[in-house]
């Protein structure tokens, strides 16, 4: 066994080989929004709560030392890109594979868009990146969307569709993709792609339900996990809902269990 499927065992569940990612890197496009001010918790709830693999920053990764449970697989975010500048979609690179592995982590991320004026740019840093994880081993999760100047309005699902191509072409292990307005688009990607498609879960929503509703489709059309952060971390139940996203995932919860389960006292 080599040690990139040693790392992806890690990863994504031996039972079903599927997985729910739970992000936690918004913290510096963003800053310390609601849900990320106290990471500490927020980590603790990841670690805790169902999630199968966490997404930190290197300097957040101090905050799983002092967690005395078994923890998920962890993921080092290399990208980044902030809200503060004129270019938030322009991704560059932060950290290396060779940080990681010195840090312990079980794989990394990289998030690229499509579609601006710095495409080149991310993508010819996704290929060092890709180069680099075959070198070391290590498993690489590719968070790509179409988001800039040269995007058509709406985003065609085909867009989508294109950049799960790209990120598989281009040496992810793990993809990561908004979700297509059509599920049978979606249907498309996962059956055709050669490595595992996670979708996110999307803008922040009010409704849990319609939160539910789209893990289960993200599921039944053939996705083999949800990538979902802020509307996990953001809810008044965070640590209660990742539980329930996790038994839809992984033991076919339906929505209707899901919410009945989330609303227990």
């Amino acid at each position: 066994m080599n040690g990139k499927v040693l790392r992806l065992n890690r990863l994504i569940a031996p039972q079903d080989r599927r997985l729910v990612i739970f992000p936690l890197d918004h913290g510096v496009s963003c800053g310390p929004i609601a849900g990320l001010q106290r990471m500490e918790e927020t980590v603790r709830i990841g670690a805790s709560g169902g999630a199968d693999a966490l997404v930190l920053h290197k300097g957040m990764l101090r905050f799983l030392q002092p967690l005395r449970q078994p923890l998920p697989g962890i993921f080092l975010h290399l990208s980044a890109s902030t809200q503060l500048g004129p270019t938030i979609h322009h991704k560059v690179l932060v950290a290396t594979v060779e940080e990681a592995l010195r840090h312990g982590v079980d794989g990394v991320s990289v998030h690229i868009n499509l579609g601006n004026d710095q495409e080149a740019e991310m993508l010819r840093d996704l290929g060092t990146v890709g180069a680099a994880c075959a070198l070391w081993q290590m498993p690489l999760l590719v968070m790509i969307y179409v988001r800039g100047a040269h995007v058509k309005s709406p985003l065609p699902d085909s867009a989508i569709a294109h950049a799960a191509r790209v990120a598989a072409e281009l040496g992810a292990d793990l993809i990561k993709i908004p979700a297509p307005r059509d599920r049978t688009i979606l249907a498309e990607i996962a059956a055709t792609s050669p490595v595992p498609v996670v979708v996110a879960g999307g803008s922040r929503v009010e409704d849990t339900r319609a939160l539910l509703q789209h893990v289960e489709e993200t599921m039944q059309a053939g996705a083999s996990g949800v990538a979902i952060g802020r509307n996990v971390f953001q809810h008044e139940q965070p640590k209660r809902l990742l539980g329930v996203i996790a038994a839809m995932v992984h033991q076919g919860w339906s929505v209707s269990r899901a919410v009945e389960q989330l609303n227990v006292t």
